[in-house]
Parts: structure tokens; sequence; C-alpha cells
């Protein structure tokens, strides 16, 4: 039987990231988780907790309940030859998304969605009943696919908040973090390798990163 789902206290800053883990993705996959870390929240994805003993679907169900947000790439719609059939997985979560949104309790109705594609107006053909909302596309590239998380969560600030940084300033930090501070501080911690990182420790990887260079701005 599915176990109860209560909605956490933090749920106002978890972001359940529903996006393909094959390799081909992973560099969007990064970029996203690290736009949600950069932008102040927390994110989290079907990665970060293996149980065995856990059914899958209550899984997800459970993270999607403990989250007001939630990002869902859905432009993993390509076939090849090996294997010619669609993966149905992300189309499913965004509705699950969805379903607590509509039809759920009142804490639910607060949920907000940033709908990913590759390319603009595809999802027309692949998932028509979602024409006529925002849909955000990243084009295949890391860099717009931060912008695109940054926009989403600098138009729910609170009109009393200082903007967000910018998409190109988020982006020039994505490299550095990637590049420099990311791999130095795994290797200090003795994670890993950078590009190997299970979920949660590059979650953490990233927040310190993104700490050093903060104190370096400060002086």
């Amino acid at each position: 039987m599915p176990s109860a789902r209560p909605i956490r206290s933090g749920a106002r800053t978890s972001v359940f990231v529903n996006c393909p883990f094959d390799d081909g993705y992973r560099p969007i996959f990064r970029a996203v988780i690290f736009a949600v870390v950069a932008c102040g929240f927390k994110p989290h994805c079907a990665l970060e907790r293996l149980d065995g003993a856990e059914y899958r679907l209550d899984k997800i169900a459970g993270m999607i309940g403990a989250c007001d947000w939630g990002i869902h790439d859905i432009s993993r719609v390509e076939v090849d030859a090996v294997d010619p059939a669609p993966r149905f997985n992300m189309p499913l979560e965004l509705g699950m998304h969805l379903g607590a949104r509509f039809l759920g309790e009142a804490p639910h109705r607060r949920k907000r969605a940033l709908i990913l594609e590759s390319e603009p107006h595809r999802y027309d053909r692949t998932l028509s009943d979602i024409s006529g909302q925002d849909i955000a596309h990243h084009g295949g590239d890391p860099a717009r696919a931060i912008a695109c998380v940054r926009d989403f969560f600098n138009d729910y600030r609170s009109r009393a908040s200082v903007p967000l940084p910018g998409s190109q300033a988020l982006a020039v930090d994505y490299e550095v973090v990637c590049h420099d501070i990311g791999p130095r501080l795994a290797a200090e911690a003795r994670l890993g390798a950078w590009d190997t990182l299970p979920f949660r420790d590059f979650v953490d990887v990233l927040a310190w990163g993104l700490a050093v260079l903060a104190r370096s701005r400060t002086g």
C-alpha cells in the first residue's frame, strides 16, 4: 500500500526535478540542479534515495507531495533503432504534479511547475493536452537551461525581495564551479571524482562552491 504523504515544513523551498538521467542529458541535468541551488532552493529527484524495499512510484509521489515546486523536462521523446519506444516517465510525473495541484488538498494548490522542452512547440505534437501553457525551451544548451530556471524562480519572488542574479552571471558562476571550485572541493572532501559524484554529494559540493564564490566577492 502507498504510504501517507504529509506536507513537510520545507515544501516552500523544495523543488522536485523530473528529467532524464541518461548521459546525453547529463549537461542539462547538472545545469538545472546548479540553478536550483544558486536560486536558494533545495533540489530533489529520484536519484537521491536508494531503497530496494521502496515502491518507486510511491517514492516519487512522496517527493512531489513534499515539494511546492517542480521542474519537468519532457524533451526526451526520441526513439532509436535499437529500442524504438518513447519514454513516458517524465510526462507521467508531470501529470502527478498537475493532479496534485488541481485536485489535491489546499497545501498542494500552491504548487508551481516549470515545464521544459528542447524545441519550441514540439509538445503540441507529443503532449497536446498542455498546449496553451507556458513552456520554456533550453535548446540542449546548459546556459539556456540555467536561464529558464532562474527566470522561473525570479518571476515568483516577493515584491520586497531583490532580483536573483542574472542568467549570464549564473552561467559564468556555473562554469567556475564546474571547472575549478567543484572538482577541488570534491577532492578535498575525499568524495571522489567530480564527474561521478552521487546526486546528494553533487548538491552539497554545489552549495559549498557557491559559498566560496560569495566569500570571494565580499573579500
